[in-house]
């Protein structure tokens, strides 16, 4: 897609004023306010740890993110709007409210969690003559559900929600009401809007709240079906012929902003999830089903993976075709699950040992075998297979996920709004020293800050300014401003890199203060001592073939 045509679509999603509205002010920090006194209650009344608090707790906050997402299976590429919550004032008070909520739908006759379970709650059901299959779909689910509506139907479940809380039901519905209807505000390129109507797609507690009021209408269904599956928003129901349109009409009823369309069977047959529900005298038999529009790929036998990776994405692949259909389609599938994977280069020896592997099945874990702890590490050809087979790391502790070096996610754009620099928390930062306006200093600092840049930066300039009353000196940075009269170039920060663990960070930190030259280097000593001889090691031997080649380019 263009990014004119993509930004077009999304002009003409937002400009929809009954749905979006353009704000005025950042309500971010206000709203990070509010979070921080619901979990400091939370704390007080003893119904969360401290680290719980200190998890719930934020500071850096920004606004969520809109973008679009495209319905590639859908004629013309229709954008899903997503809100990306990440970092947003409530997102884990979203996470902590939806660990008790859930526990409303955990035992629903209703859902179902895969076409696996699918096929094997629906599969050899006998189907009367009178019968028909029919699927209903709500049109935009999350959009759809009116927030006093959900808070309604939530409150009026308080008997069963407290089973699962001592939190009072005042405080639990106020974080109820401050998750789903306060926090549905988000950033698209420079603008604040908010969400008027609906749930934004891509917050923590949209899916339950969205599951709990999908509950309530299939149970004013129910009666009329006698075999009655939901994933989601999808809906698949066995019906009676004269019933239809009732309950159908029954579904719209039920609330003017929720509305469904209704797809029946056709000769026979209807898809649903990953499956193609059949009927064969007279009971269900469930194939698998692949949509017109799916290409067939999957990880390509002759590309630079794991071949363990390779495998079992290809055992995968083989258990999904073969376990969510009959055995009366396994011939005809087995066909196309060879198909697909010469398709993809693999060879067809390996092909058949996949599919003898499926029939045989796969081994129990062990019990009493200790658990372990997976490292990821970046998958380099024949040295990953060398490293995986030495004794350099206890193998009954530690166990090697391999990760690609690049993924196609550098192909594609990312179409979140971007943060500014100074917005950014986590990071690792570089400040260089602008001198004292006659002499230039070229002389570097390099540091690490939990906080949003904008914040460790005026924890500088206060500490510049605090020195010129008192001899303390805080940070490198302020003791070269004091000793030298110099000023720091603000302007001119930039971001090493970003990272969320503070360890890795706080590493980061160090060996960008040793890969800085040593004669432009401010940090104390003490900021790097601690850095392993290893990547000591590694950051000579780079900057040893980067000289070398210098060398070799430079003109006799």
């Amino acid at each position: 897609m263009e990014k004119t045509d993509y930004r077009l679509r999304m002009d003409n999603i937002l400009n929809d004023m009954s749905i979006y509205r353009i704000l005025r002010q950042d309500p971010t920090l206000r709203l990070q306010t509010k979070n921080n006194q619901l979990v400091e209650k939370l704390h007080k009344l003893g119904l969360i740890t401290k680290t719980e608090k200190y998890k719930m707790t934020t500071h850096t906050a920004i606004p969520p993110r809109m973008y679009g997402l495209p319905k590639v299976h859908k004629e013309n590429m229709p954008l899903r709007p997503i809100c990306s919550m990440i970092n947003a004032p409530s997102y884990n008070l979203c996470k902590y409210l939806t660990n008790i909520l859930k526990n409303l739908t955990m035992k629903s006759v209703f859902n179902v969690k895969s076409a696996i379970e699918f096929k094997d709650k629906v599969n050899d059901n006998y189907i009367c003559d009178d019968e028909r299959f029919v699927s209903f779909d709500v049109i935009s689910l999350f959009p759809s559900i009116p927030t006093d509506f959900a808070i309604q139907a939530i409150r009026a479940k308080w008997e069963e929600i407290k089973q699962y809380t001592d939190m009072p039901k005042n405080l639990f519905m106020e974080i109820v009401t401050f998750c789903i209807c306060e926090n549905r505000y988000f950033k698209y390129e420079e603008r604040i809007y908010t969400q008027l109507k609906g749930l934004p797609m891509g917050s923590p507690a949209s899916p339950i709240v969205a599951d709990i009021v999908m509950e309530e209408i299939l149970g004013k269904v129910v009666k009329n079906t006698r075999l009655l599956s939901k994933y989601v928003d999808d809906v698949f129901a066995l019906v009676k012929e004269d019933k239809l349109d009732e309950t159908f009409d029954l579904l719209n009823s039920y609330h003017k902003d929720i509305q469904f369309k209704m797809e029946l069977e056709k000769d026979g047959k209807l898809p649903f999830l990953d499956s193609l529900v059949c009927k064969i005298s007279n009971k269900i038999k469930v194939d698998w089903y692949q949509k017109p529009t799916s290409s067939g790929r999957i990880i390509n036998y002759l590309s630079k993976h794991p071949k363990s990776m390779i495998f079992n994405t290809a055992k995968n692949f083989i258990r999904r075709v073969l376990d969510t259909s009959d055995s009366i389609f396994h011939p005809e599938n087995k066909k196309r699950i060879e198909h697909i994977l010469k398709m993809n280069d693999f060879p067809s020896g390996i092909i058949r040992r996949l599919i003898n592997t499926h029939h045989k099945g796969t081994k129990s874990k062990i019990e009493g075998k200790k658990p372990i702890t997976y490292k990821s590490i970046i998958y380099i050809p024949g040295f990953s297979e060398r490293l995986q087979c030495s004794n350099v790391y206890d193998k009954e502790r530690i166990g090697i996920a391999h990760k690609p070096a690049y993924t196609n996610q550098i192909f594609f754009k990312n179409m979140k709004s971007k943060l500014e620099t100074m917005e950014k928390n986590n990071i690792v930062y570089k400040i260089p020293c602008a001198g004292d306006g006659d002499n230039i200093c070229a002389k570097e600092y390099v540091g690490t800050t939990k906080n949003k840049l904008k914040t460790r930066i005026a924890g500088h300039r206060s500490d510049i300014k605090c020195l010129q009353s008192s001899n303390t000196h805080k940070t490198a940075l302020a003791a070269h401003c004091a000793e030298s009269g110099h000023k720091p170039d603000f302007d001119a920060v930039s971001i090493l890199q970003q990272e969320q663990h503070y360890n890795k960070r706080f590493t980061l930190e160090m060996l960008h203060i040793i890969d800085t030259d040593e004669n432009k280097r401010l940090n104390y000593k003490k900021d790097s001592e601690m850095c392993a001889h290893i990547y000591r090691h590694l950051l000579d031997s780079r900057k040893s073939v980067q000289q070398q080649h210098l060398e070799q380019t430079l003109p006799t």
